[in-house]
């Protein structure tokens, strides 16, 4: 398991689809760019986030989309704080999309704070893609001894 993990790590990702179709793939990346910029502004998450939004939570809760949109715009990260995608994988199966990724938050001096390990699974809905469903797990550093 170990090796597999240092495999994956030092391995470069590409986004890969199964769809013929990159305008797709383009379509989530830049969806995904739109998200990680406006994580905490209602009026985009609005636009990003489908009604029917579920954001597993690892209490074993179920955050909707008002809940999501509510926290979210409530709890601000430290204003020293960025974040940037360091992987990203797309596969496209038809009028669904999911998107796997690290997200790497650092600090002012560009030193790491946090890496959050995330899946999002997107619907095409009237010709748009939407969030459906959301889950990110911190990243432990299981190779570091």
């Amino acid at each position: 398991m170990l090796s597999l993990c240092a495999w994956a790590a030092g391995s470069p990702v590409l986004a890969q689809s199964p769809s013929p179709d990159n305008q797709d793939q383009a379509a989530l990346i830049a969806l995904e760019n739109e998200w990680l910029v406006n994580l905490h502004n209602p009026a985009v998450l609005e636009k990003i986030l489908a009604s029917d939004f579920v954001h597993p939570l690892p209490t074993g809760d179920f955050v909707t989309k008002a809940q999501h949109i509510q926290f979210s715009s409530t709890h601000l990260p430290p204003p020293n704080r960025k974040q940037r995608f360091d992987q990203m994988r797309v596969r496209v199966y038809g009028d669904v999309g999911i998107v796997n990724g690290i997200v790497l938050t650092t600090d002012e001096q560009g030193g790491e704070v946090e890496r959050t390990i995330f899946t999002d699974v997107f619907v095409r809905r009237n010709g748009r893609w939407e969030a459906v469903n959301a889950q990110e797990n911190a990243v432990g550093n299981m190779l570091k001894p």
